[in-house]
């Protein structure tokens, strides 16, 4: 795969790398835009590029000023949230789309897309992408089924617009078989309530889950190497999610038994190449640049389901994007590279 992966180096170039502001009492989560930050910032000078850091905050007007006062000749855009959701993150494109600067990864148009998982769940059903059905606390039936009142055996409850698992964890799984419609958009109603962000119900799939991630590579997309998140000694009942814990909190036990692994048997080729070809599906459909992850879940009977595209899957060294890289034999400097090529259109 990566022997088809070929960069050339540009011209270097003042980069204005633009992240959202956090402060140390800020999350784990949050607190990971810092860890991007240094890991492009390093490879962007490794590559005789001048960078500077500007941080993005809701005062747009002083980011706007900073920027011009700058003059980047492009901006790698790290920003994930702003105002202390993620909801506001197509914000930053939309600023960087009005000053008319090249920038990194996904247009403001596509984060909209991707960020808010409902509206991204009806665009797949526009272009036949399988995704689990879901419910919100305005629904009076499941969505995306034909089936009239069909119910999942079990539904996971989640935010509609906010990063890294927030608020994830087993209790977000329930059983829906003593439940109407109405008694699950009432427990939506309530999480979103106590979490102040809005939550909706997924039909849960238990099975088995793959990450995929893409690079830009001259108008096409380049698939890395799939990842397969493993649910190892699991007690029975247990839900085999990445919660936030698995995310985040290295000391617990799920995120020591959901290590992430890349070698198949052969009789899960035919498998793969579908993820693959969904994915490619996904960037088009979403119309993606720069880099971007896709999240499958596969069933018992071997269907797999899209669950989520991140248009700006975090770039630390010690996240799924890295580690692909790193499996398809690629530097990181090479990809960074590529992805300021893509905003640059070269």
């Amino acid at each position: 795969m990566c022997q088809s992966f070929s960069v050339a180096r540009i011209q270097t170039m003042h980069v204005a790398i633009l992240y959202n502001r956090v402060s140390l009492s800020d999350s784990a989560g949050d607190l990971d835009v810092l860890k991007q930050c240094v890991a492009v910032e390093q490879a962007l000078r490794s590559l005789g590029h001048v960078t500077t850091r500007v941080a993005c905050t809701m005062d747009l007007a002083f980011v706007r000023a900073s920027l011009e006062k700058e003059m980047p000749g492009a901006v790698f855009n790290l920003v994930e949230s702003l105002g202390g959701t993620d909801r506001l993150m197509p914000a930053a494109s939309l600023l960087l789309e009005s000053l008319q600067i090249p920038f990194t990864g996904a247009s403001s148009l596509a984060m909209l897309l991707t960020s808010g998982k409902l509206v991204a769940k009806r665009r797949m059903l526009d272009c036949e992408l399988s995704t689990p059905a879901w419910l919100t606390e305005s629904d009076l039936a499941w969505q995306g089924v034909d089936a009239p009142g069909w119910t999942p055996e079990q539904a996971i409850v989640k935010a509609v617009a906010e990063h890294a698992s927030l608020g994830l964890n087993d209790e977000s799984v329930i059983a829906c078989s003593t439940l109407s419609p109405s008694d699950l958009t009432n427990r939506i109603a309530l999480r979103s309530q106590q979490s102040g962000t809005p939550h909706f119900a997924e039909q849960y799939i238990d099975g088995r889950e793959f990450n995929l991630s893409l690079i830009a590579d001259r108008g096409d997309a380049f698939v890395l190497p799939p990842a397969e998140i493993e649910f190892i000694d699991f007690p029975g009942g247990k839900p085999k999610i990445v919660g936030h814990d698995a995310k985040w909190n290295e000391h617990t036990s799920e995120y020591i038994n959901t290590p992430r692994r890349f070698d198949f048997p052969s009789s899960d080729q035919a498998l793969l190449d579908e993820l693959e070809a969904l994915a490619r599906r996904c960037w088009t459909a979403f119309d993606l640049r720069g880099y971007a992850r896709v999240d499958f879940r596969v069933d018992a009977d071997g269907q797999p389901w899209i669950l989520e595209i991140n248009a700006n899957p975090c770039l630390s060294p010690d996240a799924g994007f890295a580690a692909a890289v790193e499996q398809a034999g690629l530097s990181f400097q090479d990809v960074v590279e590529r992805i300021l090529q893509d905003a640059i259109r070269i």
